[in-house]
């Protein structure tokens, strides 16, 4: 569609030449005609008859000539208008998440500027209810209706997946800043869909069960939703910590919206493992997991490693002092040491108040992608252009740390071992204890035998 704007103004500017041309030429040629326009014009033109003319009046035509050929370097030098589509869900069972995953796209552009290079970047938001059919039709509203020249979303992996299938066929760009679906980056990769935030349900957590090993823990249990996020969350774990020598004692499944985690506590209390593994959807299911962990008093049996949302804010600010001192693996440590982690949550406090969550982080980063994408072009751009240009960025300090982008359209940059802490004035967030860098989404696997392996589910869990 940028193709078009470019292709627009190039029209624009032939016809209005050939319309200078024919007055010209109306005005040369016998005519008896007494039009005021067209008087003015022969006026205007003599030094066009330069044939006719000497050396020295060729000469003197030149400056004449030069204001066309500014005012043509300023016309494609104008600012072109990206219009980017917006999806997520603001509504429904996944609004909270949805919410901030929309503020951090907004809080990049309101610090920097809706330009970046060449570009100013124009968004549509659009609610999918986080509901695949609403999200396939908010898409084709975006794409058909807005003529949109990049969605950057949704957030849900089932109505990424629908999604990213009609984005591909209309040849439009698709950016995620949250979806963490494996496929989306490994069996599934495309040129026109990249993953500019999150990582892969499956990618720290091969981190964590690395770890996990390293740690001394030979005996775990697993708990995870009962959904794509939690089926790779938890193959990542399993599959790098049995690799390592360690034995999997039993493996739980809860559903997305599970209210009561009693009988999930009972049964890991009892499963004589020595870490529960916890793969989290966070939100009202972390707080609601954290608060049958204190019923039943786990702190003082087993040691809790969760995932990524299991500890983040969107759990923390409901859990407080019941998540104190609990580790997780996650790529957002809002406790790190860095100027660029600072001013973010300096900013998001200013904005929104309180400190900025992962789905903040990840759009906030999809946004600085973008951006950087944006800067490195000139003038007209493709689809697979605007990805590829993506995939070159390199940012060396981003509020993740350094990150980069793989041949899949995958992030790869550092994980980190937090530990929850209370902060002085009361807040707690996550302070890395342990940093793994360059962790790609194949983590030490040859990438082959991953995308030729079956996708982590139910029946595949990752045990080796």
């Amino acid at each position: 569609m940028l193709l078009h704007k470019a292709f627009g103004k190039r029209l624009q500017l032939a016809l209005v030449l050939g319309l200078i041309m024919a007055l010209v030429l109306s005005a040369c040629a016998p005519s008896g005609a007494d039009d005021p326009v067209e008087s003015d014009d022969t006026e205007a033109t003599p030094t066009t008859e330069a044939p006719a003319a000497t050396d020295d009046e060729s000469d003197a035509e030149e400056p004449e000539e030069s204001p066309d050929a500014t005012e043509d370097d300023s016309t494609s030098g104008e600012p072109i208008v990206v219009k980017v589509g917006f999806l997520s869900p603001v509504t429904g069972p996944l609004a909270a998440i949805g919410t901030e995953m929309k503020q951090g796209w907004e809080l990049y552009w309101e610090e920097h500027g809706a330009e970046a290079g060449n570009y100013v970047v124009e968004t549509i938001y659009e609610d999918d209810a986080g509901n695949p059919d609403t999200a396939l039709t908010k898409a084709r509203r975006l794409v058909e209706d807005e003529q949109v020249d990049v969605v950057v979303g949704p957030l849900a992996a089932n109505t990424a997946l629908a999604v990213a299938d009609y984005l591909i066929q209309q040849g439009v760009p698709n950016f995620h800043p949250v979806t963490a679906a494996d496929d989306l980056t490994q069996r599934l990769a495309n040129p026109l869909v990249i993953r500019v935030g999150a990582m892969t349900g499956s990618q720290a957590t091969y981190v964590a069960g690395h770890w996990a090993y390293e740690q001394g823990y030979r005996k775990a249990i697993t708990l995870c939703s009962d959904y794509a996020f939690g089926w790779e969350n938890c193959g990542g774990f399993v599959r790098s910590f049995t690799e390592a020598g360690g034995e999997i004692v039993d493996q739980l499944w809860n559903p997305l919206g599970t209210p009561d985690f009693s009988s999930y506590a009972t049964q890991i209390a009892s499963s004589g493992a020595d870490v529960a593994f916890i793969g989290s959807s966070g939100g009202t299911d972390g707080t609601n997991f954290m608060r049958a962990y204190e019923d039943f008093g786990l702190g003082d049996t087993i040691d809790v490693l969760g995932n990524c949302c299991l500890l983040d804010q969107a759990t923390l600010r409901d859990a407080g002092d019941l998540a104190l001192g609990l580790r997780s693996v996650t790529y957002w440590a809002e406790g790190r040491e860095s100027p660029e982690v600072e001013r973010f949550l300096e900013l998001y406090d200013e904005t929104y108040g309180g400190i900025a969550s992962l789905y903040v982080a990840n759009s906030y980063t999809a946004a600085h992608v973008f951006s950087e994408a944006l800067k490195s072009m000139d003038g007209e751009i493709d689809p697979e252009g605007l990805v590829a240009a993506a995939r070159e960025v390199n940012l060396e300090d981003s509020v993740f740390g350094p990150r980069r982008i793989d041949e899949y359209n995958n992030p790869v940059g550092n994980v980190y071992i937090t530990r929850v802490e209370q902060r002085e004035d009361g807040l707690y967030w996550n302070v890395p204890e342990e940093t793994f860098e360059e962790v790609s989404q194949f983590w030490t696997y040859d990438p082959e035998e991953i995308l030729n392996s079956p996708p982590y589910d139910r029946t595949n869990t990752g045990q080796q």
